[in-house]
């Protein structure tokens, strides 16, 4: 039994002209117009598979194919179609439409399934929406860790807050109808376009994930005082040296954490920005990765970056600020997100048996997965990136057969997990 390609193609081309920047990529931000007219066309793809179909109070939509148990978890698929602005169309929507097909093979054929199965189509994975940390929408919301605070403060470009913006879209946003209990989902499974160059660049078909990195981000600040160039150099207060100086402190710092964990300053926002001054003012970025739990349980890196911060202030007489970039009720930095590792096997198993090269592979960007291993066992599907793993632009590219060979390895797990042992 396999997924057909033909179908795959339409269904992302169709979807690729639901935008509001047409011939600069694909604009379908969360809780807009293009937002509805994709959904509208799962809504009418899933109809034709009479499965029952439900969108929560999140704008989370859902197809159920029951199965012969009673009151068992489903084995949940599927992944988000909304996208930042000027996209591509494979982001979000190569896992979506995946899913989708799936469902549809199964239905074909007549597969019996003990376990219910559940297509699950999410519009609000972006961050990019209503800015850092606010991604991730509709999986924080099914797993009772959004916030009402953050429904009411956070905002679109068009100065909506995330409450507002879905009122809008036709939601009355309800956190506790929203909320699943993670007892009724057996598996949650979701296909991706890597957003890499390594499987397009080593000739490999499937990607299989053993766990996705933990993240934290902050903005650091440094208040020097601007000057001529001719001023003394004992006299200056300048907010770019105390910068380079913590820079290159933090950067020894996270060496010695070990290989569990890397970190950067990797953007510098420079006041006056230019040779003739020296800067009275430097803002900057950091970026931390997380491999293993044990480090973010040992490591306070909120009061290392603040010791740091502090020890260049003193040092160059400056005063510096430190202010978190989190998920609301989530640590800073995060864990790393660990998948199921029986189903990883039972993947390299149907990669072999359908003649798919595969292989491990743990980097990555933040997808609603990282929030389901928390809950549930969960599992996630690689497929190449073309032109050099570019994402997130009109450039993004990934080939229809490279997509219809992960619906495969998603269309066999899935009929595995489906079935009761023995």
């Amino acid at each position: 039994m396999q997924t057909k390609v033909n179908r795959i193609q339409n269904d992302i081309e169709t979807l690729a002209k639901f935008t509001s920047t047409p011939g600069k990529g694909v604009t379908r931000s969360s809780y807009s117009k293009e937002d509805r007219l994709a959904k509208d066309y799962f809504i009418e793809e899933m109809k034709k598979l009479n499965i029952d179909i439900h969108e929560d109070s999140f704008g989370t939509l859902f197809g159920r194919k029951e199965g012969t148990l009673k009151d068992a978890p489903a084995v949940m698929f599927g992944s988000h179609y909304d996208s930042v602005v000027n996209a591509g169309a494979f982001d979000g929507v190569a896992g979506t439409v995946s899913a989708l097909e799936v469902m549809r093979i199964l239905t074909e054929n007549g597969f019996v399934n003990d376990y219910p199965l559940e297509l699950i189509v999410m519009n609000a994975e972006e961050g990019e929406t209503f800015g850092p940390s606010t991604g991730v929408t509709n999986t924080r919301a099914m797993m009772g860790t959004m916030t009402q605070h953050e429904l009411d403060t956070v905002k679109n470009r068009f100065g909506q807050t995330k409450a507002e913006a879905m009122k809008e879209y036709g939601l009355n946003p309800d956190l506790k109808e929203a909320i699943r209990d993670p007892k009724t989902i057996k598996n949650f499974i979701e296909l991706h376009v890597e957003q890499g160059p390594v499987l397009d660049r080593e000739k490999v078909e499937i990607g299989l994930i053993e766990y996705l990195a933990g993240i934290g981000r902050y903005t650091i600040r440094f208040y020097g005082a601007t000057a001529d160039s001719t001023a003394p150099m004992k006299t200056r207060k300048d907010a770019l040296v105390a910068a380079a100086n913590f820079i290159a402190e933090f950067d020894e710092r996270i060496k010695e954490l070990g290989p569990d964990v890397t970190g950067m300053v990797g953007k510098l926002d420079i006041t006056p920005n230019s040779n003739q001054f020296v800067p009275e003012y430097v803002e900057g970025k950091i970026e931390i990765r997380t491999f293993s739990k044990a480090i973010v349980e040992n490591v306070d890196f909120k009061e290392m970056i603040e010791g740091l911060l502090e020890k260049a202030g003193e040092k160059f007489a400056i005063r510096t600020e430190l202010q978190e970039i989190r998920r609301i009720n989530y640590p800073n930095p995060t864990g790393p997100s660990i998948m199921n590792g029986d189903n990883v096997k039972k993947m390299q198993r149907i990669c072999d048996e359908l003649g798919y090269s595969h292989v491990l592979i743990n980097n990555g960007t933040g997808h609603d997965s990282m929030i389901m291993t928390d809950f549930v066992d969960t599992n996630m599907i690689y497929v190449p990136s073309r032109n050099g793993g570019v994402s997130h632009c009109p450039e993004e590219w990934t080939d229809y057969e490279s997509i219809k060979k992960g619906a495969d390895v998603l269309l066999h797990l899935v009929m595995e997990l489906s079935k009761k042992e023995g």
